[in-house]
């Protein structure tokens, strides 16, 4: 068994290594530039763009009377209805049985348990819901075209998300500030925080992710009170809050959704992975349904991709330098990569950061390899081509290549965190 899985991890492992195009003497200064400037247009078409080349009808809620880009306000932020049920919690001590109940709990139509406090079980109750209008986004995103898009192209969001946002969020010092100073995850369990990160993405892209048998639902609302616990241990353990802010705060929370969502999307335009105007604006609704299961607030939360861009933009050129949290975590994981799969496969992995990102890869302290990374540029082209229009012919291959990824997902996360179950879990503080 252990022989099968390490041969189904290499072989994966091997074509996700060839990833992206960017080639090593991208200098800082263009690569930010072309942030700005809009590079993300190509993968993610603005609202003028779409009435010009497809008229549609928005799937997006109409827009806030004001929109605020997170900034220096927003990073003294945190959650406070989701802080308030983790300090209760903590208060009566009652963070473990909380955790079974979140071990227990996976269904969008699951009752919460009966064991679980009573501020866990009315924060659950009342915050896993979608409204009507939410509803009927989710219901057109499950019946229409943008659901095949990103179906038949999984592999490269997921590609995306593990080198690109995963890393990228490691760039900005607070963010990985936040990651270490809950001292769970990514710093004593590196391999269960890489499988809780990839199935939480794949908890909401999936075709019934957002139906009464899927679980969007219970992983974000769940999420929102990890982030949650993980706060009440920063600031608990000697977080700086008059310098550095709130820990997860509400700027952090919505550039992390962002490199979950519209920056993989960007990063998806290398392999030719281009939403329509109409699928575009499909995707944004989704992120902010996502942003506010998560609990960021409404002036914060994008709505549009301009809007979604700005942040990124913002993120790039404010938000990005070298930490010694970042940097650690990104080896980390790079080192991981050589232990569990095969040796060579974080120099592989450090190639894959560096062709999604150069910027992120110098930040972090990720060394070029001209040879490897020139190989793995050349590579990429003919490694990921979108399979969506073989699917438009062959609509039988959709939900096909859905169940075969879905397959191999489950496979990939178990063994990651060595045959243990995915489960989401909150930290407790104790060390």
């Amino acid at each position: 068994m252990r022989v099968t899985l390490i041969v189904i991890i290499g072989v994966a492992a091997g074509r996700l290594a060839m990833i992206g195009f960017m080639t090593p003497d991208v200098t800082r200064r263009a690569t930010l530039a072309a942030m700005a400037a809009g590079v993300a247009s190509a993968a993610l078409p603005s609202a003028s763009a779409a009435q010009a080349t497809e008229p549609h009808h928005s799937t997006a809620a109409p827009q806030p009377a004001a929109w605020a880009l997170p900034g220096a306000e927003a990073a003294t932020e945190g959650d406070p209805e989701a802080d308030a049920v983790i300090d209760e919690l903590v208060r009566g001590d009652q963070m473990v049985v909380a955790n079974q109940v979140f071990h227990a709990w996976t269904r969008n139509d699951q009752p919460v348990p009966a064991q679980a406090p009573a501020v866990l079980r009315d924060f659950l109750q009342r915050n896993a819901t979608l409204t009507a209008q939410e509803r009927a986004t989710v219901e057109r995103l499950a019946g229409g075209d943008t659901i095949k898009l990103i179906q038949s192209n999984m592999e490269v969001f997921t590609m995306a998300e593990a080198f690109g946002g995963l890393f990228a969020a490691l760039a900005d010092p607070l963010l990985a500030k936040s990651v270490w100073g809950a001292q769970f995850d990514l710093v004593m369990d590196i391999g269960r925080r890489f499988s809780r990160t990839m199935n939480t993405m794949w908890d909401m892209l999936g075709t019934t992710s957002w139906a009464p048998s899927g679980n969007a639902l219970i992983t974000l609302v769940k999420l929102r009170l990890v982030h949650a616990a993980a706060r009440h241990v920063a600031l608990s353990h000697g977080w700086d809050r008059s310098r550095d802010g709130m820990p997860i705060s509400q700027r952090l929370k919505v550039e992390e959704l962002m490199y979950v969502g519209a920056y993989n999307i960007q990063l998806g335009a290398k392999y030719d992975v281009r939403p329509t105007p109409r699928q575009a604006d499909e995707l944004m609704a989704t992120m902010r349904i996502g942003g506010r299961l998560l609990g960021i607030s409404d002036r914060y939360n994008p709505q549009t991709m301009e809007q979604a861009n700005q942040v990124l933009a913002d993120a790039a050129v404010n938000h990005r330098a070298a930490s010694e949290e970042g940097v650690k975590l990104a080896h980390n994981m790079l080192d991981w990569m050589d232990r569990k799969f095969f040796p060579g496969a974080g120099a592989l992995g450090a190639s894959m950061v560096r062709m999604m990102d150069a910027h992120v890869a110098d930040v972090l302290k990720i060394p070029a390899n001209p040879p490897l990374d020139k190989s793995v540029a050349t590579l990429t082209p003919y490694i990921f081509r979108p399979a969506y229009e073989v699917q438009q012919k062959f609509p039988l291959l959709a939900s096909t290549h859905a169940q075969m990824f879905k397959i191999a997902s489950g496979i990939v996360a178990w063994y990651a965190v060595d045959f243990r179950d995915y489960d989401l879990q909150m930290p407790t503080g104790r060390r």
